[in-house]
Formats: C-alpha cells, sequence, structure tokens
C-alpha cells in the first residue's frame, strides 16, 4: 500500500482499463457458448472427476489455469509449475459437489532448491449413498461409494525460461462391496517468455483401464496473461482449451483482479464443446479470496442449470 497516493487522474485510467478488459473478456464468453451443439455420446469413463482439478481459485477462473498454475494446485492442474514455487505452501479443499457429493482434498508445495519443487496431495470422495436393485427391479437396499486418493508431483526449471514436470497419482474406490485400484500419470511443461507471460501444455490421466472403462484422458494447452498497474492492482487474463477424445472437450476464460494484494475477484467461463442437455445457467463461474499475513481463504460458486451448484471453499497458507 505504499504507492496508495497516487493522483486521481492515474486512479481513473487505471480503473477504466482494468473494466474496459473485464467487458472485453465477458463479450468473449458470452460469444463462445451457444456456437457448440454436436452431442458427443460418451458410454462411460473410469475417474472422470481426476480432470476438474482442484483449488477454489482456478474453478473461479472458469478452470483456465493451465498456463498460470503458480500454486500448490499446479500437482493437479500442470506440474510443470511447481517448479516456479519459492515458498512452501499449505492448503484445503473443500467441494460440495453435485447430487450430494462431498470431495476434501489436502495438498502441500515444497521448494527443494535445486532439486526443485514436490507437491502432494490426499483427497476424498463421498459419493453419499445409494440405492441397489438388482436384475428384475426388486429394491435391495442401500450402499455407499467412496474414492480415496493420492497425488504426488514434482516440478523443476529445465532450462531457461522452461520448466517441466510429471504427477502420480492413485486412488482407491469402493462401491458396495466392490474395490478398484487405479494408477496414472500427469505431464506438463510451463514457458515462461516474459515475466507476464506464461504458455502451458498438460496430458492427464495416462494409465490403464478401470474395470473395462478407458481413463478420462485429457489434453490441456492455455495461456495467461498479467497487468501490474502497481503496488495496489494487478489483473491476470488466462484462457486454455481442454480436449478430452473419449469425454467432452470445453474451452475456458478466466481472470481475476488483486486489489491491494489483499482481496482478488475472480470470474471465468468454461464453454463445453458438445451438447451436454443441461438446462438454465450454466457455464459461469464467479468467486473471491482473501489473503492476510499469508492466510487466504478462497471462495468459487459454479453453476450447473437444472443439476444445482458446486460451492468450492479454500484454506491456505503460504510461508514467508
Amino acid at each position: 500500500m505504499k504507492n496508495f497516493p497516487v493522483t486521481v487522474a492515474a486512479k481513473f485510467r487505471r480503473f477504466m482499463f482494468t473494466r474496459v478488459g473485464l467487458a472485453c473478456l465477458v463479450c468473449l464468453m458470452v460469444s463462445a457458448g451457444p456456437g457448440f451443439s454436436a452431442v458427443n455420446a460418451v458410454a462411460g469413463l473410469a475417474n472422470p472427476l481426476e480432470n476438474n482439478g482442484t483449488g477454489a481459485r482456478a474453478m473461479a477462473m472458469g478452470s483456465a489455469f493451465v498456463g498460470v498454475a503458480d500454486d500448490a494446485t499446479a500437482v493437479f492442474w500442470n506440474p510443470a509449475g511447481l517448479g516456479n514455487l519459492k515458498n512452501t505452501e499449505l492448503e484445503l479443499d473443500n467441494n460440495i459437489w453435485l447430487a450430494g457429493i462431498l470431495q476434501e482434498t489436502a495438498l502441500v508445495g515444497l521448494p527443494l532448491g535445486s532439486l526443485g519443487v514436490v507437491g502432494a496431495a490426499i483427497n476424498y470422495v463421498n459419493y453419499g449413498t445409494l440405492t441397489g436393485y438388482d436384475a428384475t427391479g426388486l429394491q435391495l437396499g442401500n450402499y455407499s461409494a467412496n474414492q480415496y486418493g493420492f497425488d504426488v508431483g514434482w516440478g523443476r526449471q529445465i532450462f531457461g525460461d522452461l520448466s517441466g514436470g510429471a504427477t502420480l497419482k492413485g486412488s482407491l474406490q469402493t462401491i458396495g462391496s466392490a474395490t478398484y485400484e487405479n494408477l496414472a500419470v500427469d505431464v506438463g511443461t510451463l514457458w515462461q517468455p516474459c515475466r507476464h507471460f506464461k504458455l502451458g501444455l498438460a496430458v492427464t490421466n495416462l494409465g490403464t483401464t478401470v474395470a473395462g472403462y478407458a481413463q478420462d484422458t485429457a489434453l490441456r494447452l492455455g495461456g495467461s496473461y498479467r497487468i501490474d498497474f502497481d503496488d495496489s492492482n494487478e489483473l491476470l487474463f488466462a484462457a486454455s482449451g481442454a480436449w478430452e477424445p473419449l469425454g467432452v472437450s470445453s474451452l475456458q476464460l478466466g481472470a481475476e483482479d488483486k486489489i491491494y494484494r489483499i482481496l482478488s475477484l475472480r470470474v471465468g467461463y468454461q464453454a463445453q464443446l458438445a451438447n451436454t442437455q443441461i438446462q438454465g445457467m450454466s457455464g459461469w463461474t464467479a468467486g473471491l479470496g482473501v489473503l492476510v499475513e499469508g492466510f487466504n481463504v478462497d471462495y468459487a460458486y459454479l453453476p450447473f442449470g437444472d443439476l444445482g451448484a458446486a460451492n468450492w471453499i479454500t484454506l491456505g497458507y503460504k510461508f514467508n
């Protein structure tokens, strides 16, 4: 806040530039949404939630994070981003998903000097109580479904402005009396040719089939550009695309307006490149974050039309 006493004219120019930029982003979001109507019929894929990533900040920015990946959640979005972490980070994520699904994630990012940065996470998904039926439609009683998982990632600057990384992840799923195990790998690169611009590429969910179903593999490509007005305001734009050969591909746009390094306002949009048959408002995302003395609290709201909405809450701490 040391540069707080700026002129009224400078404040007005900064205000107009920031809001006009956000308005342009909103126009792009609106024009991107309704044009994609091809129906993608998919019988089933293993671990579809693995490609959703985690973290209220990324979710509020429309999941356009593969070209940002500048915090501990990079272990999920693009492990190459871990290589740029300078401080140890701790984070707890709570996600109240659709249909009462509850997802909890704890993760840490730990710099190891010349050895790079290690990121690790454990997560738990509770799918709730389900009703079972036999082949004739006779009700058999209720059963539960859960998933326990881990992620171990590593990232490092390879040379110059190019970073690389990989994540090994595993899960144990229980559905009634049945149990399924799975291992998969994510790989990624992140190129930062200048201070404010980054390009990211990641391939996620490279693994074997689970119970006869193929992994929900995705290719992510995106970039981000940050504008630093002064110590009191910076604006981040991000855009990315996710191609899922067997699933539903999408385009993502997001923006973050950080004010006095304390308050962050976020908005995003994710356009599905298929007709998902969802009625009502969907695709838009929004959220905010507060950072005080290394502690951060972030929130994201994701509406899914007539299916309901998801609410993400993140509690984190960055060591100085």
